[in-house]
């Protein structure tokens, strides 16, 4: 096992080993998995000013600039889940996010410049070339923001590395992004479902080759004039989600990290019931969805596994 801060997040990776003379091997492949994860962080952070996200950011509105082929990769992921989600999730929020504070004590931004600058949130208007290597934002002040996918995506590489050093058996986690991998030994890897706002542990999930990631709205908010707002915006409005009519906890469990962080950030801003219809609608996705008033609910694919520990173990 081993842990670093990367992305802004605690990064844990575990590997479990059949021969222990294998530990060396291991030691070295989860450096180099975890090396991964700062390697996308360079390239996909919109907090960075030498990212090659940034360098996009920056030319938002003039001709395409070559990108790197990981970068692509997301960003046509990402056009995918807001077509999917209908502009629930859309990267170019970020022009409105830079906007907001989510620390207590701040106070919304004025109206009239969330205003002004929501018409700059279109995840249409972020054009992708991935055979010539380029992208584009086409409107001036465009910004993309990646912190709803590109954990994932860092995750789902880090594991894809383990996988090619030969230790298939592994959990890769960065800041509740999970890939877990193989089982352990001859047993699944337990995942645990957290109660919100509590350290108990609410529900475990038997999970193998599968992610889940978990969107929560009890931890980042501020409270403004008898309002508490959460810091998941609706890219549609470019008004954070009200703590008081949104759900508590979505986790989804999917195919890859990359998918169930993007979904997961989605389903947070449909809400409970129309969040959980979405999903019972499609193979590839599951969920646990905790509502506003604490009341659990669980995808179908899910209610034969879930584990619920009522006594917090």
């Amino acid at each position: 096992m081993a842990e670093t801060v990367l992305m802004g997040t605690q990064v844990t990776v575990n590997v479990w080993l059949a021969d222990p003379q294998a530990a060396g091997a291991a030691g070295a492949a989860i450096h180099e998995a975890l090396a991964e994860v700062a390697r996308i962080e360079r390239i996909a952070s919109e907090w960075r000013d030498e990212s090659d996200l940034s360098r996009l950011n920056r030319a938002a509105g003039a001709d395409p600039v070559p990108v790197p082929a990981e970068l692509a990769e997301i960003l046509l992921r990402a056009r995918s889940v807001s077509q999917a989600t209908h502009g629930r999730f859309d990267v170019t929020f970020h022009a409105v996010g830079r906007l907001w504070q989510f620390t207590h004590g701040n106070r919304p931004p004025l109206a009239r410049d969330i205003a002004a600058s929501i018409h700059l949130v279109d995840w249409r208007n972020v054009h992708v070339d991935p055979i010539r290597g380029t992208a584009r934002l086409t409107q001036p002040g465009m910004q993309v923001g990646l912190g709803a996918i590109a954990k994932g995506y860092a995750v789902d590489r880090a594991s894809q590395l383990l996988r090619h050093r030969g230790f298939g058996q592994h959990i890769v986690e960065a800041g509740g992004d999970t890939y877990v991998s193989g089982a352990k030994g001859n047993q699944p890897w337990l995942v645990g479902i957290k109660s919100p706002g509590q350290k108990r542990t609410l529900a475990a999930l038997p999970l193998e080759n599968r992610a889940i990631v978990t969107s929560g709205t009890y931890e980042r908010y501020f409270e403004y004039e008898g309002r508490e707002y959460t810091h998941i915006l609706d890219p549609r409005t470019g008004w954070p989600l009200e703590r008081a009519s949104s759900p508590q906890s979505v986790s989804i469990v999917a195919n890859t990290a990359t998918d169930a962080d993007a979904f997961a950030t989605a389903i947070t801003i449909m809400g409970s019931q129309e969040g959980m219809a979405f999903v019972e609608e499609r193979t590839d996705l599951e969920a646990v969805i905790i509502d506003s008033a604490g009341r659990l609910a669980v995808s179908s694919g899910l209610q034969p596994v879930l584990r619920v520990t009522p006594t917090g173990r």
